[in-house]
């Protein structure tokens, strides 16, 4: 299985992703799970470009504290870009496994499509735990990838790429088991979401439009594809929204849970 890095190329189309129409609505609902209140601090863990914790910072204000990190050294430039105007976020290539913080240092933590990404989730969910004060709020938003349906005039091709890119991570599906993961490391479940995108038209406003990028790029690089077939794969959205054919559906789920003591 290839990694799904965010470098170059791939951390462009992340970005552009980012801010879609479908994505704007998902921030919103993650920033009222959050409930993030002025003076607090509040960890981002994987933050790509900086689109959430630029937004992060309007919320704590210059009392407050936003801390951001992501293992990709050009999501964090761009990162440190995006937020050269509030001083008070501070984005750093870390490792959630490893986090480089003092314990009980935050109100608040989340991740946005990063937990299912790392190859030992319960090491950072312990880390999570260790680092929020008592009574401090995470939340988690992750896909349960296995609930994509996409429309397509070639299924057997469709099923094919579908079944490439549900190796792309570790935990594909891993709002499933995500509940039973928090408990272990001694952090309270307090609600789950779904956050369901349906997309009917193909175009750069949508999730599924720069979701098709990444997901072509990934079946070449991992060898699922070949470039020719994976360009094909591509193409036919095109196609199918000029039919008034095109149809793309997915749950992400939003998870809120909470350090107790």
């Amino acid at each position: 299985m290839a990694d799904l890095k965010f470098q170059g190329e791939m951390a462009r189309i992340q970005r552009a992703l980012a801010q879609c129409t479908d994505m704007t609505a998902r921030r919103n609902a993650v920033f009222a799970a959050l409930n993030l209140r002025t003076a607090e601090r509040v960890l981002e863990v994987g933050c790509g470009g900086g689109f959430y914790a630029y937004e992060a910072a309007q919320f704590v204000g210059p009392e407050g504290a936003v801390r951001a990190i992501d293992i990709s050294e050009d999501q964090i430039k761009s990162a440190q870009e995006r937020c050269a105007d509030v001083p008070w976020v501070k984005c750093k290539v870390g490792d959630a496994v490893s986090l480089a913080y003092e314990d009980a240092e935050f109100d608040a933590i989340y991740g946005v499509q990063v937990l299912e990404y790392l190859p030992d989730i319960k090491r950072a969910l312990q880390e999570f735990q260790r680092v929020l004060r008592p009574g401090g709020r995470i939340v988690i938003l992750a896909t349960n990838w296995t609930s994509l349906v996409w429309n397509s005039r070639q299924p057997d091709r469709m099923r094919k790429a579908l079944a490439g890119w549900r190796k792309h991570a570790p935990e594909s599906d891993l709002p499933a088991i995500l509940a039973s993961m928090l408990r272990e490391v001694g952090l309270r479940l307090i609600h789950q979401v779904s956050v369901p995108v349906l997309n009917t038209s193909y175009n750069p406003s949508t999730l599924s439009y720069w979701a098709a990028r990444l997901i072509r790029g990934y079946l070449v690089a991992s060898k699922a594809m070949s470039e020719t077939e994976a360009t094909s794969w591509l193409d036919e959205f095109d196609d199918l929204e000029r039919e008034g054919a095109y149809f793309f559906s997915v749950t992400p789920v939003l998870t809120q849970a909470m350090k107790v003591k």
